[in-house]
């Protein structure tokens, strides 16, 4: 039975879609060949099936062979994840995310200066019908 969507990638799951987003659609074998630390082939093989069921990834039979392929896309993962650190860990608030990158120097406020002006505007508000 199928689980509900995951909201956050294990790193080891992270680790695996990114080898999908970059090959496309490959075999556990090709994974596991590509995973750090050498994991042993029942090890992947059973992750894959987990991230399945998670609604991350599918397969088709190729020649007697599982080739998996991503189901969602690298954009919508990063978002997630961005997502739920901001929930997690600056209570929701990603004016603070910036603010600790700032703090930390992972960013220099000429740089934040440039990502601002490069940005798209933000969308504007839905009108419900009937309103003014």
């Amino acid at each position: 039975m199928p689980r509900g969507k995951a909201t956050a990638l294990t790193d080891r799951e992270a680790q695996i879609m990114e080898i999908l987003w970059q090959e496309g659609p490959t075999t556990a074998d090709v994974i596991r060949a590509r995973l750090p630390g050498e994991p042993h082939d029942s090890t992947v093989r059973t992750l894959l099936r987990v991230m399945e069921q998670k609604g991350l990834v599918a397969h088709t039979l190729e020649q007697r062979a599982y080739v998996y392929h991503a189901l969602i896309q690298q954009a919508k993962a990063q978002r997630t994840a961005i997502q739920g650190l901001i929930r997690r860990l600056f209570g929701g608030s990603a004016k603070k995310l910036v603010l600790q990158l700032l703090d930390d120097e992972e960013i220099t406020p000429a740089e934040l200066q440039r990502l601002a002006e490069a940005a798209p505007p933000p969308p504007k508000p839905s009108r419900k019908r009937g309103s003014p």
